[in-house]
């Protein structure tokens, strides 16, 4: 009985369905181009003062958070030295 629902979901889902939109080749477009990122820029308010120091401290944790997330892991003991580290 539940071979039935698989052929009739995989045959549903072969099938067109005009209100599902579909992605810009279906609607004759070229594919999005991809950018490097260092090209781009977004307009930003500079920070001052006191909020800057908090933005460039949480930078600072995210990057040493990164770094330790980086380091294998290849045991249960090692697994166990990682959370002590994001714990602190």
């Amino acid at each position: 009985m539940r071979g039935i629902y698989i052929i009739v979901f995989a045959l549903a889902g072969c099938g067109a369905w005009p209100d599902a939109g579909g992605g810009p080749l279906s609607r004759g477009g070229a594919w999005p181009e991809l950018m490097p990122l260092d090209g781009l820029s977004v307009d930003t308010p500079e920070a001052e003062g006191r909020d800057a120091e908090r933005l460039s401290s949480r930078a600072a944790g995210l990057r040493a958070r990164a770094a330790i997330l980086r380091r294998a892991v290849y045991n249960s003991d090692d697994m166990e030295a990682l959370r002590a580290r994001l714990a602190r």
